[in-house]
């Protein structure tokens, strides 16, 4: 048993005794105020790791588009936008052994599978709302200005769909089984890292300390994790239509040629995303001041609509204007936009552009999106 000791003003030495928490919500809730509990400095001395909380009890569905069947004690990302599920048990609870283990790679498994970027931010915006949070603000004071904040988010589900997460057990004591089946996986999977974070916690005197220790780390698994790490990269058109082929075939990667195409000749707004992984492109319109407007982004062969960005811009801030795109993009051959998706982001195929006239529709609600943010600021 570790001994703490606290030296304290006048040269006395306090002796701190330690104290299994009263409850496991009581730790969870610590880690939700506290991040920096989880040791990011232990995990990555190079480069500590930063955290950002998605959503605590983040549900996990086990099919496509299904309800969520489990749900993770919590989701952080850390600033190189690695999805990090923790799950927390005490000691005195049995299962912080095999079955807690299963358990996570249960809970992995189906978030990389079944995960969609759209449902991450809504949750993390939802949080953000529930604290009174400014949601860009939080992540800047994590990220800095090294990333734009839509790029962040590309990475993020680039990570998710490559199966670049972290996987942390939680606990006030790691029992060494569970240290040896951390260590073992650690050492087995790649590119997904699991560790468990032991935070124990001494009293005395109406004083509180909590200690981190990161468990798993060996050096054989910190060596093949370095030599098979990826790197963003930044996409072009041709990169991304080779993608967008391989993903969803020649006619998907025509459409999205086309898409681009369209935009270019139009001089709308175009940046192709970074991602070690995925590549995309936002679509938008850039006004005569410089200022842009980013409507839609193309990813994985699929169509995203930024509806919380669109609702930033008059007359899209109201719900009925939202709801009358949605409508008009829906009308769209092959076109799914989701109607509970107005104040985040929706996804849909693109199958239906193959269709001329269905290709000509879709722009003609782009061009109809850039009207009505003209006319209402008087450009």
């Amino acid at each position: 048993m570790r001994e703490i000791f606290l030296l304290q003003d006048d040269r006395t030495l306090l002796e701190m005794k330690e104290e299994l928490y009263d409850s496991e919500a009581l730790l969870q809730s610590l880690l939700e105020d506290y991040p920096k509990l989880l040791a990011g400095a232990q995990i990555n001395p190079d480069s500590p790791r930063r955290w950002i909380l998605i959503k605590r009890e983040m549900g996990i569905p086990d099919k496509e588009q299904g309800s969520d069947r489990w749900a993770v004690d919590h989701l952080f990302l850390d600033q190189e936008a690695i999805p990090t599920l923790v799950e927390v048990k005490r000691s005195t609870d049995t299962r912080t052994r095999r079955e807690v283990v299963a358990q996570m790679l249960d809970y992995a498994a189906n978030s990389v599978q079944y995960w969609e970027i759209d449902d991450i931010i809504e949750s993390y915006q939802e949080d953000c709302q529930d604290k009174n949070l400014d949601p860009d603000e939080c992540l800047l004071n994590v990220l800095g200005t090294s990333i734009e904040l839509d790029d962040f988010w590309d990475l993020v589900n680039a990570n998710l769909k490559q199966g670049k997460i972290r996987m942390l057990f939680v606990a006030d004591i790691i029992p060494p089984e569970l240290q040896r089946i951390v260590e073992f996986l650690n050492e087995q999977m790649n590119p997904a890292e699991v560790l468990a974070v032991e935070v124990k916690q001494y009293t005395g005197q109406n004083l509180k300390t909590l200690v981190s220790r990161v468990v798993g780390q060996t050096m054989k698994a910190v060596d093949i994790k370095a030599s098979r790490s990826g790197k963003s990269i930044q996409w072009t058109k041709g990169l991304l239509l080779d993608q967008v082929h391989d993903l969803k075939g020649e006619d998907i990667a025509r459409v999205v040629d086309r898409l681009i195409s369209w935009c270019e000749n139009k001089k709308y707004y175009l940046k192709y995303g970074k991602g070690a992984v995925e590549g995309s492109v936002q679509l938008g319109y850039e006004s005569d001041s410089g200022t842009i407007y980013k409507f839609f982004y193309i990813s994985s062969g699929k169509s995203y609509v930024w509806f919380d960005y669109i609702m930033k811009y008059p007359p899209f801030d109201e719900k009925e204007n939202r709801i009358n795109l949605l409508n008009r993009l829906n009308s769209i051959k092959g076109m799914t936009f989701r109607d509970d998706k107005l104040e985040s982001t929706s996804s849909s195929e693109l199958t239906g552009l193959t269709d001329d006239t269905e290709f000509k529709k879709f722009c003609d609600v782009f061009e109809w999106i850039v009207e009505e943010i003209r006319k209402n600021k008087g450009i």
